[in-house]
């Protein structure tokens, strides 16, 4: 996704679709690795002796760094469709 919206913004095309797109799914794929370390570490997930406790906070906060995934996502619903009428793709580089 990331090699996608580079190669866009070179082009001097818009990227603010895909940027919105990396900026839900990079946090919520950082949330699931950590929320899946702190289950399997149990009770020493949640605290202070190893660093996912701080992991955790920082993948709840990135999910809310540049505005809540319900912003992006709102983007992504404007700018898709116009897109697709004007017959562009949109995998997101998936």
């Amino acid at each position: 996704m990331t090699i996608r919206c580079a190669e866009i913004m070179e082009q001097g095309l818009d990227a603010r679709t895909d940027i919105s797109a990396i900026k839900i799914a990079v946090p919520a794929a950082m949330h699931r690795v950590v929320d899946r370390a702190i289950q399997v570490h149990g009770a020493l997930g949640v605290s202070s002796e190893i660093p996912l406790e701080g992991m955790y906070r920082g993948a709840r906060t990135l999910r809310l760094a540049d505005g809540p995934d319900e912003v992006h996502k709102i983007l992504i619903a404007k700018n898709v469709p116009s897109a697709y009428r004007n017959g562009e793709s949109w995998d997101f580089g998936l």
